[in-house]
């Protein structure tokens, strides 16, 4: 792999910062970055997702393969992710596609059937995109926290109970994230560093059985 196309992800994002317009809207849209982050890299390992995904620190790469963090705010299972990807690739492969969504569904909230149908929509489409599709599970609110009431845990249950019948029909593989230690978001939803300890590191270890023990 061209680690010297990888290194220069970061300074292709900050290129399309300085050209973007300044002024009330200073910052390029995410899938702008995303697009440009794509097109220096070959075979990536994608992340997609919502917020969760978008505020995570990864490495740059995990099994010989960079990873691509192509989270947005506010993204849902019909946000369009996946119309996002297949236009930020270009055509390309990726080696492996993870998807992250289900807080801002069950913020909605979101029924259970939707849910299900929209996942599969999403799936769908992705599948031309790669050969590895895998979803994490939800993580639940923390309770007592400021934003804790705009979700409800059992929502967000009834949608981890799907998602291996999800992964089953669509082909796909299951990460799952292991239960929090107390105190492991921000705000009740967004997690904070000891969270993402945890998060962070079921991904990756998701990703690297599935992906590693394919090549």
């Amino acid at each position: 792999m061209n680690w010297t196309r990888i290194g220069i992800v970061g300074f292709v994002g900050l290129c399309v910062w300085a050209a973007w317009p300044k002024g009330n809207d200073a910052t390029p849209p995410r899938p702008l970055l995303i697009r440009a982050a794509l097109k220096q890299v070959d075979d990536p390992v994608v992340i997609l997702g919502d917020s969760i995904v978008r505020r995570a620190s990864f490495p740059r790469a995990v099994c010989g393969r960079p990873i691509i963090n192509a989270g947005i705010d506010g993204s849902t299972t019909s946000s369009g992710l996946d119309a996002m990807l297949t236009k930020a690739l270009g055509g390309k492969q990726a080696a492996m596609v993870v998807i992250s969504l289900g807080l801002n569904d069950a913020a909605i909230p979101l029924n259970t059937d939707l849910y299900r149908t929209n996942y599969f929509a999403l799936l769908a489409t992705l599948k031309s995109t790669t050969p590895r599709m895998a979803i994490a599970t939800v993580t639940p609110v923390e309770a007592g926290k400021a934003d804790s009431p705009r979700i409800n845990n059992e929502t967000i249950d009834g949608y981890n109970a799907l998602l291996p019948t999800i992964v089953g029909d669509a082909g796909a593989s299951l990460v799952t994230i292991p239960s929090m230690p107390a105190k492991y978001t921000n705000d009740g939803i967004h997690l904070n560093d000891a969270g993402y300890a945890i998060w962070t590191k079921a991904l990756l270890e998701g990703v690297s059985e599935i992906l590693c023990k394919g090549k």
